[in-house]
């Protein structure tokens, strides 16, 4: 019996594409999203709005701007 019409190992191939990728989604949405930590490759503060440490601080006007 070949398991939804595959070779075993090409199912094999395809349960673990399927499962890392559900890991690599539910930790997106847990750190990046949920708890807002930043990429390893970002520096601190490269995001508007969010400090160092993903503190909200206010929006700076932009330079040469109205106030």
């Amino acid at each position: 019996m070949k398991p939804l019409g595959l070779p075993l190992p090409m199912f094999l191939v395809f349960a673990i594409v399927i499962l890392a990728g559900s890991l690599g989604a539910i930790h997106y949405l847990i750190v990046h999203v949920l708890l807002r930590r930043p990429f390893g490759d970002e520096p601190a503060g490269a995001l508007p709005g969010i400090g160092a440490g993903g503190e909200r601080r206010p929006a700076e006007p932009p330079e040469g701007g109205a106030r």
